[in-house]
């Protein structure tokens, strides 16, 4: 993968420094050669002059010793030259290399930002122009932001208004985006899904929602979209805990027209179902207790009652225990309706589930006739039967021998819409097996495939011919019966919990092109430990741990991860002197095993940063060897690289120092959460310098990195 990366390459800048120096160089090297010039002209005439009054070996010696002291001369005077020269530069350059630095912070990060020079000279006189400047700059903004803010109260009005609305619905709603992450959740909805103390925002809607049958409305409904039908797609949900969900899935349009995310309403229809028949059951057993109780009363404090009163009470009484015995055997066989009752009907094209069951079972052949007869819709849970379907034909695939003979026709029989499969002899399969045949959708209770079959009005049966073998799946006409259980209607609304900028458009990154992604594209988590002590490797513990994500360049408040860890010894005093942890916090925290089990989940598949990295990264390294789980492979960013490299040749890249530059206050400093959004902060500042360094993509972001450090050899210091 390393050979196939093609980094664009950086245009390379012509240093100022070095221009200056050879400037000067010039203007001092040119009298010396001018100088040269004119000596060698004098000394080749003396030369000549000379040849006539002495010996040519004489003159020879004379001229050698002279030649050693000019060079002497020459060297010394260049190696002066050359260091005044360079002293000359810093002193031109610093200065101009400290405004420009300034200069870039005012412009990108922080307006307050003032650059404090004091050269006497027109450079001082360019940076108290340049602070005036960001000074007025400063004025624009506080008053343009003056403005948004009155044009902004409108909107946050009508925003808590609808908030309310969705706060007291009695269904629950769930807004997705594109990529089918979880943006939006009213709290009818968190209830209904049981997700107790978390917000569920950002998490993808496969995590909440039966993975399969999910996959399967979602894919319904961009077709839809894509042949411009209505995209109101009704949806039943069964969870494993007998949880029965039923509501509707829609798309919601963007701005421009485009598909922008998705719309999920739905209600819990066991919640119902349970309360009226703890109220039924209440009715139906009052009245026999109650009499019965009354005669066996009577008979007590009557024992002298005659014995033909006393059989008649006695009578009376077993007449009563069968009335109960009766109703309780009626509430034992509505319970078990309950439990096997039948899904909602939701109107289905019959055609259509079959083709899809036939696409979702590749490698086999089935061929389709047409009886030239319109075949009605159908009631039917669309997502079950395509499962029943899938099931069917797995099943012949794997009792066939070779490659067998399948065909298929719809058609109308008695009020029913039959799928009929015939399958050529000779088959190794019994029907009798189709009835207990597993029906397993990922996230959903199994069934058996005629439970199934029944939970959708429909029947299942087989007939065994000469030639062949017919399984038969039939299904109520939309028109037999009227539908009780239609969806409701879509109420439309924005709950308390909502972040509208991941509607908009972002490409779904693939890991093999993480590399090559833009940074503004990716998705980050940002996080800190608090530990025991610095030496790690010397028995030092994490207590805390601490993730921010970053999203579309904004850091997600919603979606953190904070929990204490449980270290299984106790902290130091000094080290509880700076992050204010004692051991009586951490007592009955999780330990590092359940909390990197849940840091991995919580991460994914986004990109790690840190401040001073390597020291995280260790802390991760012993975790993960703790648990006996692998290390969290995800690329790995540093701000402490990143600001060196940025700010290169200065000092103050801590995270204090960069956090001031930047005017950013680190709330809870020494604590992992605090640390983590101040990072977070940092880090969306400095990555918003990278494009003026030519850092665009990750791989250049790696790059820049390692330019400066290697992550892999300041770890091994820990």
């Amino acid at each position: 993968m390393t050979e196939d990366l093609q980094v664009p390459p950086v245009r390379r800048k012509r240093s100022l420094r070095r221009r200056v120096i050879v400037s000067l160089l010039s203007l001092g090297v040119l009298p010396l050669i001018i100088t040269m010039a004119a000596l060698y002209f004098e000394v080749n005439a003396y030369v000549t002059e000379i040849e006539r009054l002495q010996p040519m070996s004489q003159i020879r010696e004379q001229f050698i010793l002279v030649g050693i002291q000019a060079a002497f001369f020459f060297v010394l005077f260049g190696v002066v030259i050359t260091f005044l020269a360079w002293r000359m530069a810093d002193q031109f350059l610093l200065p101009i290399l400290k405004i420009r630095r300034g200069a870039e912070i005012v412009a990108r990060i922080n307006l307050d930002h003032r650059i404090e020079l004091d050269s006497g000279d027109e450079l001082e006189d360019l940076a108290l122009e340049f602070n005036h400047m960001a000074e007025n700059l400063g004025k624009a903004y506080d008053e343009l932001e003056g403005r948004v803010r009155e044009a902004t109260a409108t909107v946050q009005e009508e925003r808590n208004r609808l908030a309310t609305v969705l706060r007291t619905m009695v269904d629950g709603v769930v807004v997705a985006n594109e990529a089918a992450e979880t943006i939006l959740m009213n709290p009818r909805a968190r209830i209904i899904l049981d997700l107790g103390y978390t917000s569920g925002i950002g998490s993808p809607l496969s995590r909440i929602f039966p993975g399969d049958r999910l996959n399967f409305h979602l894919k319904r409904v961009r077709q839809r979209w894509e042949q411009g039908r209505e995209t109101v797609e009704e949806v039943i949900f069964p969870f494993q805990d007998e949880k029965l969900l039923k509501g509707s899935l829609s798309i919601v349009p963007g701005p421009k027209g485009e598909r922008a995310g998705y719309l999920l309403v739905f209600q819990n229809l066991n919640g119902n179902k349970s309360e009226e028949t703890l109220q039924e059951t209440q009715q139906l057993l009052r009245g026999p207790l109650a009499t019965s109780r009354s005669l066996v009363e009577t008979l007590q404090r009557h024992p002298e009652m005659p014995a033909e009163k006393q059989a008649a009470f006695l009578t009376a009484v077993t007449e009563e225990l069968n009335r109960l015995s009766t109703r309780v055997t009626a509430i034992d066989d509505a319970a078990n309706a309950v439990r096997s009752s039948r899904w909602p009907a939701i109107v289905s094209d019959p055609r259509e589930l079959l083709n899809e069951s036939l696409l979702l079972v590749p490698g086999i052949s089935v061929n389709i006739e047409e009886t030239g007869t319109a075949i009605p819709p159908v009631l039917v849970e669309p997502f079950s039967w395509v499962a029943s379907l899938c099931s069917v034909l797995q099943w012949i695939s794997r009792m066939s021998q070779g490659r067998p003979s399948i065909s298929a026709n719809l058609h109308l029989e008695d009020g029913s819409v039959v799928t009929t499969f015939r399958v050529g002899l000779p088959f190794k399969g019994d029907p009798v097996e189709l009835e207990s045949l597993e029906v397993s959708p990922v996230g959903e209770q199994s069934l058996p495939l005629g439970e199934t079959v029944r939970k959708n009005r429909g029947e299942l049966w087989t007939r065994s011919t000469e030639t062949c073998i017919e399984i038969r799946l039939a299904l109520l006409q939309a028109g037999t019966v009227s539908v009780m259980d239609q969806a409701d209607g879509i109420l439309d609304g924005e709950p308390e919990f909502y972040d509208f900028d991941l509607f908009l458009p972002r490409p779904v990154i693939e890991r093999e092109d993480q590399l090559q992604a833009n940074l503004a594209d990716l998705e980050y988590v940002v996080f800190d430990t608090e530990t025991t002590g610095l030496r790690l490797s010397e028995g030092d513990k994490v207590i805390s741990i601490s993730g921010v994500r970053i999203r579309r360049g904004r850091m997600q408040n919603a979606d953190i991860f904070h929990t204490l860890v449980n270290p299984g010894r106790s902290i130091p005093h000094e080290s509880t002197q700076i992050h204010h942890i004692e051991d009586y916090m951490v007592a009955d925290a999780p330990s590092i095993v359940q909390v990197y089990r849940q840091f991995t989940e919580f991460v994914g598949d986004a990109i790690l940063v840190a401040h001073n990295a390597a020291f995280d990264k260790k802390c991760l390294e012993m975790a993960a060897t703790e648990a006996g789980l692998p290390m969290i492979d995800n690329p790995f960013l540093d701000t402490l690289f990143l600001s060196s490299g940025i700010h290169e040749g200065t000092e103050g890249h801590g995270l204090d120092a960069m956090a001031e530059m930047m005017g950013i206050t680190i709330e809870g400093r020494h604590t992992s959460l605090g640390d983590a959004r101040a990072t977070a902060q940092v880090f969306l500042a400095l990555i918003s310098l990278l494009p003026g360094r030519g850092v665009r993509t990750l791989a250049e972001a790696k790059a820049f990195c390692d330019r400066h450090l290697l992550l892999r050899w300041q770890s091994s210091r820990f």
